[in-house]
């Protein structure tokens, strides 16, 4: 699985697509304090749309998300959350988001698959994390 900070450099080179203010935000949900992407992977089978986020993974087409759908499975608190982060509207921060989301999920899983929370928290203790004493 690729780190979030590789991919938000590739996605600054799309047409058309404002990372930036949405940089900060993406990192906290994909892989940060506020989130990573299993637990958002769970968020999704959670709220019945699994299937949306499954075919942002690997080779597949991408079906889009809604704003309403984002919102529901992220909830009202984190979208403000996140929003603010990103110095946007919670409306804006969802189009942005939306448009966003599924490339940055699919070049985070190059090979079709994802780490699982164990193996997250795994590779975040051998990258240096430190152990209580």
């Amino acid at each position: 699985m690729r780190l979030i900070h590789q991919v938000i450099d590739d996605l600054r080179g799309l047409p058309d697509e404002e990372v930036s203010p949405l940089g900060a935000a993406l990192e906290e949900l994909l892989g940060g304090e506020r989130g990573s992407l299993p637990e958002l992977a769970e968020r999704f089978t959670r709220a019945g749309l699994g299937h949306i986020m499954a075919s942002w993974i690997g080779d597949g087409p991408n079906l889009p998300i809604s704003t309403r759908d984002l919102r529901y499975v992220l909830g009202e608190e984190r979208v403000e959350d996140l929003a603010t982060l990103a110095g946007l509207s919670s409306g804006d921060f969802l189009v942005h988001l939306a448009r966003l989301l599924p490339a940055a999920v699919h070049r985070m899983t190059p090979e079709g698959e994802m780490e699982t929370s164990v193996e997250s928290r795994r590779a975040a203790g051998r990258r240096g994390t430190p152990d209580a004493a």
